[in-house]
């Protein structure tokens, strides 16, 4: 029983109560109004402002700005307050426009037109004045416009079709059911819905409908819920009574989600902020301290400069303190997170836009959700997979089937049984046979979409092509691909699944091939449905055939989960060898078994199922253990005399078993070469699947998840803590490298051992989990993920892999036929598995390489400008006064140097994608057919291990950053130092005899600082193209258009400078000369490392 954190307890909210017909004194109220902004016209600016000053760097910023006020006189105050206004107007900005899109799209939406049945007439409003209690009609190919409960469909039928591609982006049509025997009336009190309160969860709802009547009141469940987003399909008209409205429908409540996921990135990023303030902070209290001796003992001895201040009184101590805080906090870069996130809005389109990233037979691109996370794409090393539909197609074939004891292999419209060799019609099997194939056309829940019979004629086409071409077939609408293709395998074979009307399913025997030439038809009352979980791993139907009246119960499912529940028999055994064969070839397996059921025993199911469906809390669990008692036969026990039960366990009412089917899925295509580029870059990979362990073992060596010739080692079926601690010793001294393990196994490691698991798991090459429940793989994640040492990666394509995407530091998501539920969820959504190559090698690479390289240029910029100031008051008495112009210091971020490397950092490339990712076979074609025989391998300028340079942000590390912190130091030591040394003997240096003034002094070192820093850019990029030179020149001439601007102000502390500076031959020579030996030591370096390090490390990777 699971308990509650300290001595609260969880708050549930009550149920709902509502009115079917609404209540009149609501009905101008704005209750199903939709609102997704963020902001008003009112609190747009404050809420913004706020939330931008939560960030530490921007509230210091402000406190400095503040302080500067009323502190040091030497620096404007617009020095400070500048850029953080840009960068704040900026985001603000940014923000404000996304938010008044959205704005505009929830205007839309809520005034959207509705028809509601208010007072027995319709009438039609806008619909965000739909209330709770209204009733709404719906016609074909609309929208819902709020959460309903389906009370009414077209004349004739008590369902409904729709389409929740908007929801979960399954295109196949669900069916949505009335409440059972309710008719609705308008005009007449209808009751009242009694339901829980609006949760997100897309597939449960509890309810009931209590009628006036006083008659027993109805279940109400996820079947009778018309979601909004849903939309109507092949239904005329459907009304039905608004429950949530607003923001408190399931979809709202879903699209709040927000992930809260950081980049590794943020750690050294803060790490290089931390280090700045310290180093500030130090440079600041030894210059205060220099500057109170010098003011205490040199100072006085100076009476020119007027009589001594008390530098002993606290206002003085606090007021040069800060002075010296506001003169270098240049050195922490503000404007840099703008960079950032500049830098990450083009990332995510980049990824957006690259066609090798999009997939035209679904019109689907890469979407980024987690522009924040798109250099953590460069950092993985532990990649967590899904099997069926992301490694494999999702597209099922019946292939195989084991019934009589006898292995058979569809072909067409035949059967050959693979024992014998001999070729068999439907009609000329044994009635064990054909029993087998009616539990297949009846257990599942798939529907045949109403439509036109098809136009050709009888003479111009076969029966069976018309009923597989479109008439009945080739209108099946299933959940499930399994489902599906079961049923297509037996339509083949002449057993048709014609449809349900009115709980009556049809079949029809077709006697292909000779045989007879009347058609049989078939039919069976469906009186329940055991819904399939992934807590279960089956479904069942309990049926009554309308000829004899029998009740039969059919079920379906995993193996390991029928098996137990069949009688002992020598057939089971046999069975299980043949399942297990099929695995080894790669097939999904079912296993089919049925029972018969008395009337005691469903009159019992349906009073305990129908008391269960009707409450409101713990419903799904009342309703799992009603299905597993009636599967078991248990529903007699504790109800009936101790003679009834005797007879009851002597009767074995156990399921019979039936026999298994073999489904074939295909791989994806290049899903080999994909995992085979990843393993060689570095990736660990864990596939974590619901799989049998032979099955997916043998998935696992067709793709070559599994690498070829290693040594697999499993672990399967141990639970006692003795022998799992005995097998991972033993595996720890065997060296694994490919680990495979099943669920029960999983489980039990997870609960005794999981660090000793853990620690064997992530020295293997290959992982492969199997049959595990979604909550397993969401915990498997977390316990490497706690190991803190590795970036995790998850990828799926269902429903059952969002905990397992949402919980690893990057979520992928395949847009799959299993729906989109993953991909919504997901921080990056793409279509196909092999384009998860790219998105790592390439777009992870550049994007983890260029946030570094922004970040430490940022730095290194940033030190050269103070490091200047900081040399420069050795020389004015330790004063706190500012060496450049406060124009300088204003534009520095803005225009000088920053659009020249921002760019280059947004679009640098050290290699080629070619080289980063080509990966050629020398045989193109890829085996899908076959799991076995993989072609030849040969690599060709292949570099996939030039991604575990990157690893552990190796690329921004400490050593790095120290490396460019000095060179940093050494350019402004040259810089300054030149500049002092050329005006120190001899400062006439004008053309006019004029010597050179202050402000021609930090003229000289800003010039020097602007050319060095954007021509630094060509010796450190990897990737120039005319518009990187183009941007160099440019910043190099704002710079110097706007210094001459400036200084034809004759107000302004520039006045006539630039002028006499540019008219100056000492000053030019001084410009070139300073700057060649800024770069010189950055030339040699790039040349040594050209020669040396390049091609050598180049030709190693290619061997």
């Amino acid at each position: 029983m699971g308990g509650t954190k300290g001595t609260k307890q969880s708050k549930v909210d009550p149920p709902l109560r509502i009115k079917i017909g609404g209540i009149e004194g609501h009905r101008k109220q704005s209750l199903n109004r939709v609102t997704t902004t963020k902001y008003n016209w009112l609190t747009f600016l404050p809420l913004n402002f706020y939330e931008q000053f939560r960030r530490a760097v921007y509230f210091y910023f402000l406190i400095i700005t503040i302080v500067s006020f009323f502190v040091n006189d030497t620096i404007s105050p617009l020095v400070s307050l500048l850029p953080l206004l840009f960068v704040m107007i900026i985001t603000a900005l940014k923000e404000g426009l996304e938010d008044f899109s959205r704005s505009k799209s929830d205007k839309l939406v809520n005034t959207a037109k509705v028809t509601v049945i208010r007072n027995g007439k319709e009438e039609v409003i806008a619909s965000q004045f739909v209330i709770p209690g209204d009733l709404v009609v719906v016609r074909n190919d609309g929208d819902v416009p709020c959460d309903l409960v389906l009370l009414q469909s077209s004349p004739g039928s008590s369902k409904c079709h729709v389409t929740t591609a908007n929801l979960d982006g399954e295109t196949n049509l669900k069916t949505i059911m009335t409440p059972h025997n309710y008719e609705l009336s308008p005009g007449v009190g209808q009751g009242y819905i009694v339901c829980e309160a609006a949760t997100p969860d897309l597939y449960s709802f509890n309810g009931r409908l209590e009628l006036q009547s006083g008659e027993a009141a109805l279940p109400l469940t996820i079947d009778n819920l018309l979601l909004r987003g849903v939309r109507l399909k092949g239904t005329d008209r459907a009304v039905g009574c608004a429950i949530y409205t607003g923001m408190h429908t399931k979809l709202q409540l879903n699209s709040r989600y927000t992930g809260n996921k950081s980049a590794s990135s943020e750690k050294y990023i803060n790490k290089f902020m931390v280090a700045l303030i310290v180093g500030m902070v130090v440079v600041v209290v030894v210059l205060y301290l220099i500057q109170r001796h010098k003011e205490a003992k040199i100072v006085p001895t100076m009476p020119f400069l007027g009589p001594p201040t008390n530098f002993n009184s606290a206002w003085q101590i606090f007021e040069d303190f800060l002075s010296f805080l506001l003169l270098f906090n240049y050195m922490v870069p503000i404007s840099a997170y703008m960079n950032i996130e500049l830098y990450r809005i083009f990332g995510m389109h980049f990824m957006h836009n690259d066609l090798h990233l999009y997939d035209e037979e679904t019109d689907q691109p890469c979407r980024v959700n987690a522009s924040n996370l798109n250099e953590e794409l460069g950092q993985v090393n532990i990649l967590f997979s899904d099997k069926t539909g992301t490694l494999t197609k999702n597209l099922m074939k019946f292939v195989n089937c084991y019934v009589s004891g006898r292995n058979f292999r569809l072909q067409k419209t035949q059967l050959l049984c693979q024992d014998t060799g001999e070729h068999l019609e439907l009609g000329k099997l044994d009635a064990e046979a054909s029993v087998f194939f009616e539990a297949l056309a009846v257990c599942h829940t798939v529907e045949v979409l109403q439509g036109a019979a098809g136009d050709k004629s009888p003479e111009s086409t076969s029966e069976r092509s018309r009923l597989m071409d479109g008439d009945i077939v080739g209108r099946y609408q299933a959940s499930s691909p399994d489902e599906k293709a079961l049923l297509e395998g037996c339509a083949s074979l002449g057993l048709v699944f014609e449809g349900l009307d009115k709980d009556i399913l049809y079949i029809r025997r077709y006697p292909w091939g000779g045989g007879g030439t009347s058609t049989e038809e078939l039919s069976f009352e469906r009186l329940h449905v055991l819904e399939f979980s992934s807590e279960r791993k089956r479904m069942s139907v309990i049926l009554r055939e309308s000829q004899s009246g029998t009740i039969w119960l059919y079920s379906k499912g995993a193996e390991n989960i029928i098996f137990p529940r069949c009688k002992p028999s020598p057939r089971l055994e046999k069975t299980d060898e043949q399942i297990t064969q099929y695995a080894k070839e790669g097939l999904r397996t079912l296993a089919v078994a049925r029972r018969t059921l008395t009337e005691e025993e469903l009159a019992t199911f349906e009073a305990e199922y129908r008391n269960a469906n009707i409450q409101l809390s713990n419903r799904s669990e009342l309703i799992a253990k009603c299905y597993e008692a009636v599967e078991m036969g248990e529903f007699l026990f504790g109800e009936f005399s101790a003679l009834d039960n005797l007879r009851f366990l002597l009767s074995c009412p156990d399921l019979d078993l039936l026999g298994a089917t073999a489904l074939e899925d295909a791989l994806q295509e290049n899903v080999g070469e994909t995992l085979e580029a990843l393993q060689r870059a570095g990736l660990k990979i864990w596939v974590l699947t619901g799989d049998k362990v032979e099955t997916a073992f043998n998935i696992g060596l067709a793709c070559r998840h599994i690498p070829p010739g290693s040594k697999p080692h499993f672990i399967v079926n141990l639970t006692e803590p003795s022998e799992l601690r005995a097998r991972l010793q033993e595996l720890q001294a065997a060296e694994a490298e490919v680990l495979v393990i099943d669920g029960i196994t999983i489980a039990a490691l997870l609960t005794h051992l999981p660090r000793e698991f853990a620690d064997l798991a992530l020295r293997c090459r290959a992982v492969l989990c199997c049959r595990l429940s979604p909550l397993q793989k969401c915990e498997i994640v977390t316990l490497v993920k706690k190991r803190k040492k590795h970036i995790t990666a998850a990828i799926g394509d269902g429903a059952n892999d969002v905990s397992m995407i949402q919980e690893a530091h990057i979520g992928i998501g395949i847009a799959g036929r299993e729906g989109k539920q993953a991909s919504r969820c997901a921080d990056f959504a793409i279509a196909r598995f092999e384009m998860l190559r790219r998105l790592f090698l390439v777009h992870g690479h550049y994007n983890s390489q260029r946030l570094a390289f922004l970040v430490l240029f940022y730095c290194y910029k940033n030190i050269i400008i103070t490091g200047c100031m900081a040399l420069f008051q050795v020389y004015d008495l330790f004063s706190a006064t500012n060496v450049y112009n406060s124009l300088y210091l204003w534009l520095f971020d803005i225009v000088y140097i920053s659009f020249s490397f921002t760019y280059l950092a947004i679009s640098d490339k050290h290699y080629s994608e070619e080289k980063l990712l080509r990966w050629v076979y020398l045989s193109q074609e890829h085996t899908e057919k076959s799991y076995s025989n993989p072609p030849p391998l040969a690599i060709s300028s292949s570099h996939p291990e030039l991604y575990k340079t990157l690893a552990h942000n190796r690329q921004a590390s400490m050593g790095v950053f120290t490396l460019w912190i000095l060179n940093g130091f050494l350019q402004c030591f040259i810089i300054f130092y030149f500049a002092y040394c050329m005006l120190n003997d001899e400062n006439v240096v004008h053309n006019l005899g004029q010597t050179a003034s202050f402000q021609t002094f930090g003229t000289m070192l800003i010039t020097i600082i602007v050319i060095v820093g954007n021509l630094k850019l060509l010796l450190v990029a990897g990737y120039l193209t005319y518009l990187n030179l183009a941007m160099i020149l440019a910043s190099i001439l704002a710079f110097m258009l706007t210094t001459y601007l400036y200084n034809l102000d004759t107000s302004g502390e520039l006045y006539d400078v630039y002028n006499q500076f540019l008219a100056s031959l000492p000053l030019w020579l001084y410009t070139i000369i300073c700057s060649a030996a800024c770069l010189l030591p950055d030339f040699v370096i790039k040349v040594v490392n050209d020669m040396f390090r390049g091609p050598r490390a180049l030709g190693k990777s290619a061997e």
